[in-house]
Parts: C-alpha cells; structure tokens; sequence
C-alpha cells in the first residue's frame, strides 16, 4: 500500500478500549509514516497506552463523544477517525467529522443507528468526505465477502452470515464476554431483523438456533440469529440481483444466553456484565466467519479465519474486528478509497486488496463451492 507523500494523521476515537487499542497497535506497525491520536473518554488511559509506545507518532488527548462541537476540535488537522465508541455516538462522530473536515470509518451500528448515518451521504459527499460504516470483521469484512461471492453470480437468492469461534482456554462453567457486554446484551434482547421476502421483517430476540460445523479447529458451535449490521445494506446493494433471503447469526453456548437472561430478570445491568472479568489478557482462541451465498443452483462459501494474537493480548475477535478498520482507514489516506460520500464496506472497500492486507496479519479467506448449512 503507496501513502501520499504527507504522513497520514489518524484519530483512534475510543482509542483506549478493547478493539481501539488493536487498531492503533496495527496502524503503528502497518507503515512508519503513520501518526496515531489516541483520544478517549479516560485520557488517562489513552494516556497510558500512547506512552506504551515511546513514540512521537503516538500521542493521546481527551475526547467526548457527547459533544460533536468539542469534539470536531479534537478532530480538526487529521486525516480520518476511526470510531471504536458505542454506536449509539456513531451520528455525533459523524457530525464532528463534518465540522473538522475528516474522513470516517467505524465499526458499525447493529442495524438501526447504520440505517439512520446513511441518510448523511449527501452532506459527507458535498463536503468531498468518505465514510464508511462497519467496517470490522462482522459487520465488515463479512460484507466484503459478500461482494466477492456477489461478483461470481448473475443472480442471488440468498445471504447467510455465520460467525462462530472456540476458545482453547475456557474452562466448564466459565462466564466471561468475548467482547463488548453492552453489544453482546443487545444482541441477545433486541428484535433481530432479516431481509425476506424481499423486504425487512422483524423477529423475536434469540430464535433460530442452529448447529453449524466449521471444521477445525472450531467444530460444531450453536447459532442465533441476532440484530447486526450487515442485514441493513446488503439487500440494498443486491435487491436488484433478486436477493430474497439474507440473515446473520453467531455462535454463544447455550448454557451463556440462558445465564445472561437470568441475570438480567434478578436485576443485572450492562455495568455490572461490564464488571466481570475479561478473556483478553492471555487469549488464545479462534473464530472463522462465514458467507454462504446461493444463486441459482450455485452456492459459493467464504470463510475467514483468525485466532488470537498473545504479543498483542488480543483474541481472534479483537484482531479481525480491528485489522479491517485500520487497513481501510490507510486505503483512504493512500487514495485507494476516494469515493466522498456515506458507504457500506460492499459498495466501496475493494475485496482483493482487503484480503492481501489482511494475509499479511495472518488473517486468511478460504472459497469454495457447495453447501455449508441447511
């Protein structure tokens, strides 16, 4: 990847969270031209962690996500930022990025808040500014994938993301999240939304369990359909080649739904999940994401596969969720991306240099043809 001749100047908003933290990691390692703002809500921790570096090209400020004049001001002289806060923040980010006049990149907004920053196309586009929303593993990489199977059928009938992982060091009984409480507690009561029929259609929270094999090293893992981001722009791009079906569904155990709704009835909040012990530091687990999709009488799956990185104390999920946001924020600031306006990662992110990137972080995509799920 060629960088234009000014260093690129990028802000990682939440920079001192779970997958903020591995996006600055990967872009201070991608290319020694890359400055890097850690800006988080605890500037103590953005702090700390650009002080880890002994670096000038990492440096670290206080930010809000609250406020989107303030926080404009942060923003104000960089190239992009990459936003790892909650998505209920996603329209205020975007609204600062206006103000300062940068790029933006997030990791999505489970269906409802991706649905409502899609209406900011035109002001992003007049302005000359990309956006795009969700770009993480899934919602992402897994949308990418999508246009890659697209590009290989003249007609499509059917979506199906599956995403599902093995952690090597659970134990019985273990009670722990994988990654953020409050999106795992939202996707598990919120209504997930599918695309059939040809329009969008509601469920109920945690219905259509299935048993999906993955192969090694996952196996077999059950999976529930849940409210993600992806369900929100693929039928847009693929309505007219005759997409009918598309739903999204990962893999928890059972026994760890059932746990949390319990908790929940006896009074339990997202803060006090937020308390619980974290798997993150010595993760040694995998995940593999699937797109099955189906035209005709062709059926063509992609799958990704990542495991956990223990130099970076990060799981499979941290390292595929944020490798895919920071290669696409550098194909902005290479001028690989430039297209102004608001986009999902299926119209804009070309496929084969996303999954070149991605091989050189141990990050693989497997293809082939057949059936993968019933």
């Amino acid at each position: 990847m060629v960088l234009r001749n000014t260093a690129p100047r990028f802000v990682v908003l939440g920079g001192a969270g779970a997958i903020g933290r591995i996006i600055v990691r990967d872009l201070f390692e991608s290319n020694p031209q890359n400055q890097i703002f850690v800006a988080d809500f605890d500037e103590d921790k953005a702090h700390g962690l650009a002080k880890t570096y002994r670096s000038r090209r990492v440096t670290h400020a206080a930010a809000d996500a609250r406020y989107p004049s303030r926080l404009a001001s942060v923003l104000r002289d960089q190239s992009v930022v990459i936003n790892c806060t909650r998505h209920q923040f996603n329209l205020n980010v975007m609204e600062a990025a206006l103000r300062a006049g940068v790029h933006y990149v997030d990791l999505g907004g489970l269906f409802i808040w991706t649905r409502r920053q899609l209406r900011l196309h035109l002001p992003f586009a007049e302005a000359g500014l990309t956006a795009i929303l969700g770009i993480g593993c899934a919602p992402g990489l897994t949308n990418v994938m999508a246009a890659a199977a697209a590009s290989k059928l003249d007609r499509i009938d059917s979506i199906r993301i599956r995403v599902g992982g093995i952690d090597f060091n659970a134990g019985s009984g273990d009670f722990t999240f994988p990654y953020s409480a409050q999106t795992i507690v939202e996707e598990l009561t919120l209504p997930p939304w599918k695309w059939s029929g040809g329009r969008f259609v509601q469920t109920e929270p945690r219905s259509g369990w299935e048993r999906v094999d993955f192969g090694k090293p996952v196996g077999r893992v059950w999976l529930v359909m849940t409210r993600h981001s992806e369900i929100a722009t693929l039928p847009l791009r693929f309505k007219k080649q005759g997409l009918r079906y598309a739903d999204f569904k990962v893999g928890f155990e059972r026994s760890f739904v059932r746990e949390i709704m319990k908790r929940m009835r006896a009074g339990w909040t997202v803060r006090d999940f937020e308390e619980l012990p974290s798997p993150r530091t010595a993760p040694n687990d995998y995940e593999i994401s699937r797109v099955i999709m189906r035209g005709g009488n062709k059926t063509i799956v992609l799958d990704c596969h990542a495991r956990s990185r223990a130099k970076w104390h990060a799981s499979a999920g941290d390292v595929d969720t944020a490798c895919p946001a920071s290669i696409a924020a550098q194909m902005i600031t290479a001028g690989v991306i430039d297209k102004p306006g608001v986009w999902a990662p299926e119209d804009i992110v070309p496929a084969d240099l996303l999954f070149k990137q991605l091989r050189r972080r141990g990050i693989t995509i497997r293809s082939r043809t057949g059936d993968a799920v019933s």
